[in-house]
């Protein structure tokens, strides 16, 4: 079902994820769930999540349509 590539990625972080829009679409999504005065840490990938928090946001984001990577480092 990849449609337009990836949306959203998650990259492990040690005990967080790294979260950072990777399409037009992602971001206007992200826009919906995290309040405006976070949105310069979201663009910029400075906003990482926690394991349950990341759990809970890619599973809405994939209810939603959007294609998330959730990557482990190397």
């Amino acid at each position: 079902m990849d449609r337009h590539g990836t949306d959203l990625s998650l990259t492990a972080k040690g005990d967080s994820f790294q979260l950072e829009p990777r399409s037009v679409i992602g971001m206007v999504w992200l826009q919906t769930h995290f309040e405006t005065s976070t949105w310069d840490l979201i663009c910029s990938g400075s906003v990482r999540l926690k394991a349950e928090s990341c759990d809970h946001l890619c599973s809405d984001a994939q209810e939603a349509g959007l294609n998330v990577a959730r990557l482990s480092l190397v």
